[in-house]
């Protein structure tokens, strides 16, 4: 049986080929996939759990790198696995391609030729692609999102980004009109007369003069007397 698949991913190609070729990283982006053990570079072992209709298959297996070009952005893996409950096999060659759309745009085509036995081998052609059409749409929605996760940190990071931050702050700051100085502290309870004292001082001066001037007055007239 041959399925056929393609994704667009908001990315660069570079970034989407590195992603693809690491095992560890790319394993948890397949629906029911569980990576379990890395023989080399080249060779990862794994567990796969998948659903389909009443039935489901627990398949340990082992997956290979094949081939990988470079230059043409193309992966050639085979995987096998056994359901550990002895409930069939599964046998696949995936064959993956990618193609720069733009400069931040790849488009990926994946072609998988599968081959069951057992339970599942009773499904027809088209619960099987359903089933894994639906698993792929998955894988994506997971790739995107990685591929996003992993850039957010390097804008946010970025330190030309932090140094316009810091100018921008302290721009704002010396733009700020400066603080208005503080107000006297009001009187302490001790010293509620100082107020009155001042207009003491003036009421007293005042009352100085006009007795001054009084007995002026009055020796002026007994003289005359």
């Amino acid at each position: 049986m041959r399925i056929e698949q393609t994704v667009e991913v908001d990315a660069p190609i570079d970034r989407v080929w590195a992603l693809v070729n690491d095992v560890p990283r790319v394993a948890p982006c397949m629906p029911g996939a569980a990576l379990t053990n890395v023989v080399d570079d080249k060779t990862y072992e794994g567990t796969v759990r998948v659903k389909l209709g009443p039935i489901t298959m627990n398949y340990k297996g082992t997956v290979v790198l094949e081939s990988v070009d470079e230059a043409t952005h193309t992966v050639k893996l085979s995987a096998s696995g056994k359901d550990v409950r002895g409930g069939g096999t599964a046998r696949a060659s995936v064959d993956t391609v990618l193609e720069a759309v733009s400069e931040t745009h790849t488009k990926m085509a994946v072609a998988t030729d599968l081959q069951l036995t057992g339970k599942v081998a009773s499904f027809g052609r088209g619960a099987v692609q359903d089933v894994s059409a639906k698993l792929f749409g998955q894988f994506a929605d997971c790739l995107r999102a990685t591929l996003e996760a992993e850039s957010a940190p390097a804008s946010a990071s970025d330190p030309a980004g932090a140094e316009a931050g810091a100018e921008a702050g302290a721009e704002s700051v010396s733009a700020a009109p400066a603080a208005a100085p503080p107000s006297p502290p009001p009187p302490r309870a001790d010293e509620p007369l100082r107020a009155g004292s001042l207009a003491g001082t003036v009421v007293s001066g005042r009352l100085r003069a006009w007795w001054k001037a009084l007995i002026t007055a009055f020796r002026r007239l007994f003289k005359r007397s």
